[in-house]
């Protein structure tokens, strides 16, 4: 798995970019590992959907946390349960001429992905991280989850105008991007392939599928809670693993700055500095992971 590190005032955290697709035991061993690697504190999420955690140690730190949750039974159940505007929304899509398919990773599907990230720098009212990526890195990285993903492509006028990428975990399927042209937003082509990631997944067989958290981007959430995702609660742990680790759990250092404001402080705050606050860190996070991509891919 890929382990990654974030720098945090005097301190060192650790978590696995997997941590939500699989189970994650972190052992005497492991942590001891980690010591040497410089990491102060190691977090991982609790997949309480499929494997609680029962009686973790006590000097594991628990916070709450959530994730956008769908639990799949058929189709025709999911359809049944979603609002007339939402099912509306879906047969728009249909009437005006937007088409949706799986597609294998191929040439088409890299330039579409290539196009849609590079279509606008600002999404959702903040700094989008894919654009200016170039063509060979959105190849390398669709390659790269080729095996454990399926793409989900939305066409007009013989073009691709939006995608969904799924990702296959144990015993949970997320939705890793679904992003549309916003000269399509218009015709529901979100709607379409959402609507189509459930189809795939209720044919498979698949119970759950996840949609990030929900609770930070209002307008999202509503896309989400209007599609049949709810607010699933789980846990999040922290391990301290030295003394600096220790001393920062205590001081409550460890959490995500978005997570320490208020609810209703987040709400009521400005599109452009809430954005800020609420992606700033996972921004950065992103541009590491894309130099690191790049150096690997050349």
């Amino acid at each position: 798995m890929d382990l990654r590190t974030r720098k945090k005032v005097f301190f060192t955290i650790a978590f696995y970019a997997e941590e939500y697709e699989k189970n994650i035991n972190p052992t005497d061993t492991f942590l001891s590992e980690l010591t040497s690697k410089g990491v102060d504190v190691f977090t991982f999420v609790e997949r309480s959907w499929c494997c609680p955690i029962s009686n973790p140690p006590t000097y594991w730190k628990k916070t709450k946390d959530n994730v956008g949750m769908l639990e799949i039974k058929d189709f025709k159940t999911w359809w049944n349960s979603i609002g007339k505007k939402t099912r509306n929304m879906i047969r728009k899509a249909e009437k005006s001429g937007i088409t949706v398919a799986v597609m294998k990773p191929d040439k088409k599907l890299i330039d579409g992905v290539w196009k849609i990230y590079n279509e606008t720098p600002i999404r959702q009212g903040s700094v989008f991280s894919h654009f200016g990526q170039s063509l060979k890195s959105v190849a390398w990285n669709v390659h790269r989850f080729e095996k454990d993903s399926v793409f989900i492509v939305a066409s007009a006028e013989d073009q691709i105008v939006g995608f969904i990428q799924i990702v296959n975990g144990d015993n949970i399927n997320i939705i890793s991007q679904i992003l549309s042209m916003q000269k399509y937003w218009n015709r529901a082509v979100n709607n379409a392939l959402l609507a189509k990631a459930v189809e795939v997944c209720a044919s498979e067989g698949e119970r759950w599928l996840m949609y990030g958290r929900i609770g930070n981007h209002p307008s999202l959430d509503k896309f989400k809670e209007s599609n049949g995702f709810v607010k699933f609660p789980t846990n999040r742990y922290y391990v301290p693993i030295t003394w600096m680790g220790s001393v920062a759990v205590r001081l409550g250092l460890h959490k995500e700055f978005q997570d320490v404001l208020p609810q209703w402080l987040k709400n009521g705050l400005p599109q452009w500095l809430k954005s800020r606050l609420i992606t700033g860190s996972k921004l950065r996070e992103m541009k590491k992971t894309r130099l690191k991509d790049r150096l690997e891919n050349n």
